[in-house]
């Protein structure tokens, strides 16, 4: 398989062309440009990146990113797309792309563009044993906006494509980066799994430009085609931190939470260490944040909960802490009182749950007399980033 060098990619897309290129793309103000000029800008930057990978070839660099649910994951009804009239079990007719009727999909894949760690065989009720394919963009085509495409296919034969997202085969959300997860799952409750997506794309505008961020989308089942549901995509993605390592994991429990499906009752996905967000700062290796507040949590059997809280003061490098906090979460959240915060303060620490942060509230916090400092883990922390 053809892997693109992902390092050329993030630092190409810094450079200015981009910066102007992509405006638009995640809010940013930035005057528009003539579709002729983006085009040339784009192919531009498309031929910068190839440079940069053909000046790196032979290196073994791999992915990093994986589908954690994918291989799991068992949808149950699933087919074509758009196409008027019944076709029999597990022959669908020919799509045209998008899933609209009246055109073909295209004859066979190119192996080289088949992200092999994101393609999974799956059995899908109106199709029988299918197999779901990622499948890269041609960064040599006249397009370098494209976006990447998903596929079912039996064999070498393509049954199904599943619709873009954005406009002319793009997906507006920038330039195509990765696949960071796929995953199968009922997001409705309508007893029919749909597949959820992680894709990494660039805007290459703002301090973050040339920061791969995760969009989520959703397409829903709907036993002869799917269909992309940009409002609940568009819900799921606002939670999202630019800066946050996103997992398939904290999808599906937001899915859950914000669909509608019942309260959480398994915190499980919360797991982790989670920090207070530094904003934009937060994105270079080279700046460090002027303090750090952190919550290590590990939570088992549901919603058995142990873990610390960490601060540092920036300046004079004071820490505090309160070591193993133990409980139980319910109804998302969690109280524990605390003894000794390394200062000799006391205090309840109120610990709330939200659909993708933790908020750290410190309750009747007592300063002990000895300490002149005045330092202690008092406040709120509101931990919007997991490492």
């Amino acid at each position: 398989m053809n892997y693109r060098s992902k390092r050329s990619i993030k630092s190409t897309v810094g450079i200015a062309a981009a910066v102007m290129l992509l405006a638009g793309c995640g809010g940013s103000d930035i005057e528009s440009r003539t579709e002729d000029t983006e085009k040339d800008d784009a192919l531009q930057l498309q031929q910068n990146i190839e440079e940069q990978d053909r000046a790196a070839a032979g290196s073994e660099e791999q992915s990093e990113q994986s589908g954690q649910f994918g291989q799991q994951g068992q949808a149950e009804e699933q087919g074509q797309s758009g196409q008027q009239g019944q076709s029999e079990q597990g022959q669908p007719p020919q799509q045209s792309p998008g899933g609209e009727s009246g055109g073909r999909l295209p004859g066979r894949l190119d192996a080289g563009r088949i992200l092999e760690e994101q393609s999974f065989q799956v059995k899908l009720n109106d199709w029988g044993e299918v197999r779901f394919v990622s499948y890269e963009p041609d960064h040599t085509g006249e397009n370098p906006l494209e976006d990447v495409t998903f596929y079912l296919l039996r064999g070498e034969e393509i049954l199904y494509q599943f619709p873009y997202i954005g406009t002319e085969d793009t997906s507006d959300y920038g330039m195509y980066y990765d696949v960071k997860f796929v995953m199968f799952t009922d997001t409705n409750a309508d007893g029919k799994e749909d597949v959820v997506i992680g894709a990494e794309y660039m805007t290459g505008a703002g301090p973050q430009g040339a920061i791969p961020h995760v969009v989520v989308r959703i397409y829903e089942n709907y036993g002869d085609h799917f269909t992309y549901n940009e409002g609940f995509s568009d819900k799921i993605n606002d939670y999202l931190p630019w800066e946050s390592n996103v997992l398939a994991k904290d999808v599906k429990r937001l899915i859950q939470l914000t669909g509608g499906n019942g309260p959480l009752t398994d915190y499980e996905s919360y797991s982790g260490k989670w920090r207070v967000s530094t904003g934009y700062a937060a994105a270079y290796e080279e700046t460090a944040p002027v303090s750090r507040n952190e919550l290590t949590c590990q939570i088992s059997n549901g919603n058995e909960f142990s873990g610390s809280l960490y601060t540092e003061q920036g300046m004079t490098q004071r820490i505090a802490s309160v070591d193993e906090i133990t409980g139980t979460i319910q109804n998302g959240e969690l109280f524990y009182d605390f003894t000794d915060d390394g200062w000799g303060g006391t205090g309840t620490l109120h610990i709330m749950f939200l659909p993708n942060q933790i908020n750290v509230d410190v309750l009747n916090y007592q300063m002990a007399e000895e300490n002149v400092s005045g330092y202690g883990i008092s406040g709120m922390y509101e931990m919007k980033i997991r490492e």
